[in-house]
């Protein structure tokens, strides 16, 4: 748990806290919304192929070979539509006057690359320790980067876009192979499959989401390092299974979080509001996913995944 949750943890206050001094607190604050926005974007549009492709890594030479080419063509129709809701919310963000938050998500959203579709050639690798700890030391080291030489906040996020690619590099360098599964699928994947996994995920990302805001909201600090000692332990995935499978909920919370994000982006430009709509975003992002997929639930699917990214 220490490894997997409380150093790439301490790299990630430590990234935020050097650039909070390179930067100013206001526009910290703007390139925090950024980050979230981007995780809210692949949250909502990508797809849970890579644990899927890895399930076959040990398989049949042509399946594995058919599934990775399938595994790219989702990735890339995935990395389109994110593309998509990226210049859709730089555009809202222009015609806001809030040009530089725009040009922070731009930048930041280049990092969504490295696990779509560039996640896939470390699909033999185990990614829960060495790609959020290569993220954490890529992250530190820029963000000193930042502050030694005064590169202001383009060059912090261009650091924030970097962070993922040295989760990938380190995974690929670093990361342990996969232990052989006792049974490996036959069939090439499928797209059903894939869409029931990311249900899943997206069930369990969203309960992690709302349990640490109220974590948060209650304990301050020490709220958030409760609700990251719960998901090293896996509560949040078993907590996932305990939420009531009702449709119209789910719905209904995305609207209201939708609504919270519109809402603050057309009272203020103010950077705290912007980083607020960016938070309700991603809850709003977590349940659409769920409603996206939801008729594909019940098809099997695998429950591992090592790979959630809950920054």
């Amino acid at each position: 748990m220490v490894l997997r949750e409380y150093l790439p943890f301490g790299g990630w206050l430590l990234t935020w806290m050097l650039l909070g001094l390179a930067v100013g607190h206001a526009d910290a604050v703007r390139l925090l919304a950024a980050n979230t926005f981007v995780g809210g974007i692949r949250a909502l549009c990508g797809l849970e192929v890579g644990s899927m492709l890895a399930r076959r890594v040990d398989g049949n030479p042509g399946v594995v070979r058919a599934s990775r080419w399938a595994a790219v063509r989702i990735d890339v129709v995935s990395l389109f539509a994110m593309a998509v809701l990226v210049a859709a919310l730089f555009l809202l963000l222009d015609l806001r006057s809030m040009e530089k938050a725009g040009a922070m998500i731009a930048i930041v959203a280049t990092s969504v690359m490295a696990r779509h579709p560039g996640h896939l050639i470390a699909a033999s690798k185990v990614r829960n320790v060495s790609w959020r700890m290569g993220a954490a030391v890529v992250g530190s080291i820029g963000a000193a980067i930042v502050l030694g030489f005064g590169l202001g906040w383009l060059g912090a996020a261009v650091v924030l876009a970097l962070r993922e690619w040295g989760g990938l590099l380190a995974t690929l360098l670093l990361g342990p192979n996969r232990a052989p599964k006792a049974e490996v699928p036959r069939h090439v994947l499928r797209f059903d499959e894939t869409a029931a996994q990311t249900e899943r995920v997206a069930r369990r990302r969203l309960t992690y989401r709302v349990s640490k805001g109220l974590l948060s909201i209650l304990f301050g600090p020490i709220g958030g390092f409760a609700a990251r000692t719960g998901r090293g332990a896996g509560l949040h995935s078993r907590l996932s299974k305990l939420v009531p499978r009702h449709r119209s909920g789910v719905a209904m919370l995305a609207a209201v979080s939708l609504s919270v994000t519109v809402g603050a982006l057309a009272v203020s430009r103010e950077p705290a509001l912007l980083f607020l709509s960016a938070a309700a975003f991603r809850i709003a992002a977590s349940a659409g996913s769920m409603l996206l997929w939801w008729n594909y639930a019940e098809v099997v699917a695998s429950d591992d995944d090592d790979d959630e990214d809950d920054d």
